[in-house]
Formats: C-alpha cells, sequence, structure tokens
C-alpha cells in the first residue's frame, strides 16, 4: 500500500515479509545506494524492466529468487555472492514493516520498522540516498549524456552489436572508452534507447534472454 503526502513528500509502503527478505533487501538497497545507481538504472543493468528493484523497495514484490541475486551480483559488479548474505539472526522470522522513503531536496531518507501485534514500531534500518530527481550539475550530466550517446553510435557502426549484448556489457564498454566513471548507465540506457527507437535500419533489437534478462542486437530489417 502506498501513501503520499504531498507537503512532507513522504511515501509509506507496508508488507507483511520474512526477517529474511528484509535482510536481502536492505543488502540489495545499501549497495545500490552506495554505487550511486538509481532503482531503474540497476534493473537496467541487470537486464530487467526498469521498475523491477523499484517494485522491490516499494514491497510491492517480496523476495528475491536465486537468478535475481545472480544478475545482481554481476550488475553491482561484485566478484561473490558472499557479499549479498544477510546477517539477520531470526531468518524464519515474519511480522508486518512499513518503509518509508522521506524526499527532502537532493536526499531521500529511507527506514524500514517492524510492526508489532501492539502496533509498537522497531526501526530496523536507516538509508540516505541522492535524490535522482533533484537538477544538480545538469551541465555535467548533459555533458555526459552527449559523450554516452558519441560512444554508443561508434559501437553501433562497429561489430560489437552483430551478436547480442548484456546492458552491463555495453555500460563497461562504453565506460572504457572514456577510461572514467563520469558516465552512468542512465546515459547508456537513453543512447540504447534512441538506437532502438530508430525509424530506419538498421537500429537495434532489444531481445529477451532466459540467463540475462535482455539483451541488445542489431537488426538490418
Amino acid at each position: 500500500m502506498k501513501e503520499e503526502n504531498k507537503k512532507s513528500a513522504s511515501m509509506i509502503f507496508s508488507a507483511r515479509m520474512s526477517s529474511l527478505n528484509v535482510a536481502m533487501l536492505y543488502s540489495f538497497m545499501l549497495k545500490r545506494i552506495a554505487k550511486g545507481y538509481s532503482t531503474s538504472e540497476i534493473s537496467f543493468l541487470m537486464g530487467y524492466t526498469t521498475d523491477f528493484i523499484k517494485q522491490k523497495e516499494e514491497l510491492k514484490s517480496i523476495g528475491f529468487s536465486f537468478e535475481d541475486i545472480h544478475c545482481f551480483k554481476q550488475a553491482m559488479e561484485e566478484q561473490s555472492l558472499r557479499a549479498f548474505a544477510p546477517g539477520y539472526e531470526n531468518q524464519n522470522y515474519t511480522a508486518d514493516y512499513l518503509l518509508i522513503k522521506q524526499v527532502e531536496g537532493p536526499g531521500i531518507h529511507i527506514k524500514m520498522l517492524r510492526i508489532a501485534e501492539d502496533q509498537s514500531e522497531t526501526l530496523m534500518f536507516q538509508l540516505l540516498e541522492e535524490n535522482p530527481a533533484y537538477a544538480r550539475h545538469q551541465t555535467i550530466n548533459q555533458e555526459n549524456a552527449a559523450l554516452a550517446r558519441a560512444i554508443m553510435k561508434v559501437l553501433f557502426e562497429g561489430r560489437l552489436f552483430y551478436t547480442p549484448q548484456m546492458p552491463l556489457t555495453i555500460y563497461q564498454r562504453c565506460r572504457s572508452a572514456v577510461g572514467s566513471e563520469n558516465i552512468d548507465p542512465k546515459h547508456v540506457q537513453a543512447a540504447l534507447s534512441e538506437l532502438s527507437n530508430k525509424k530506419d535500419f538498421p537500429r537495434l533489437k532489444r531481445i529477451r534472454s532466459k540467463e540475462y534478462g535482455c539483451m541488445y542486437e542489431k537488426v538490418f530489417e
């Protein structure tokens, strides 16, 4: 359930969850925020629909499959699944939880509360992340977006897309082309969208993959 308060710009989500699922969600959120990715960016790098992680963090879809964890590990460029091991002891405990997101200018404050039968609240975790909708460094962002489009054009005209490519692989190629971390997944995602929405051929086609979620391939007709 979602409730919005326009004055405080808060969002509240609720669900009944196991403590294992809470622990996994915390692990995913902590690593995503530390990397500086938005929910749509990490979903894109996983090869999933752009709202996949958003649905998890809004408690509309509970739990992660082994395939989800594997794709997330790849997208985060982690070497081991051990980095996602939950640290909670009572992993089979089930309770009602609230996740509260408070948007305040450039920041988003996140709190997860466990609600007891007597309606008392226990703070499970809290996080702070940058608000992706906040207009900051707009000129630099536009420059990086233009750079991503230029790099993508070179890759598109080359041989890279003659075979299907994972979003993460494409993002890594764009980063290595400039030798810096300035290009964000959102810039690559936008450039791929432009090439996929071309009216003429050749253009990119987004295809489904059982192993990688989705991939991009060059098509000529």
